[in-house]
């Protein structure tokens, strides 16, 4: 009975949290460089969600991760464990890359906002790099516990 219960909330947390948190990844990435190209166009900084947003989607796979109940869903697909990754890590760069490019753009000077959109370029290219060779030495999966099954 105990298995049966822990399987439908594994079930109910995995269709009706993660899945559209998932496939909602993709499109918040994208979202979050069009903020750039809107900085950039107006001038000014803005309020960017990248942080909260990032926060939400960090708690519910965090939760996911270490909840072993929840768990059960990286041995079902396996893809999944290194998609949310890899994506979570780049969303991560991106939310970090448009609060520096924010910080740049709080002072109306045209030699401030080049020094920060370069930056922040730099930024970005370096933490991706750091992700692919992390990447490349650390195989992303998932590893059975031995009260798992």
């Amino acid at each position: 009975m105990k298995r049966v219960i822990s399987n439908f909330v594994a079930a109910f947390w995995f269709f009706y949290m993660v899945i559209w948190m998932a496939l909602a990844l993709p499109f918040v990435t994208i979202e979050l460089s069009k903020d750039i190209k809107t900085i950039v166009k107006c001038g000014f900084s803005m309020t960017s969600e990248g942080v909260i947003l990032l926060m939400i989607f960090g708690f519910v796979f965090g939760i996911t991760m270490l909840v072993p109940v929840f768990r059960k869903c990286f041995h079902v697909l396996p893809w999944l464990y290194p998609y949310i990754t890899i994506f979570t890590a780049d969303f991560t760069i991106l939310a970090i890359g448009i609060e520096i490019l924010n910080y740049g753009y709080q002072v109306q000077s045209e030699a401030r906002h080049t020094f920060f959109f370069w930056l922040m370029i730099v930024q970005m290219v370096v933490c991706r790099i750091v992700l692919c060779i992390f990447c490349h030495k650390k195989t992303m999966r998932i590893e059975r516990e031995d009260d798992e099954q």
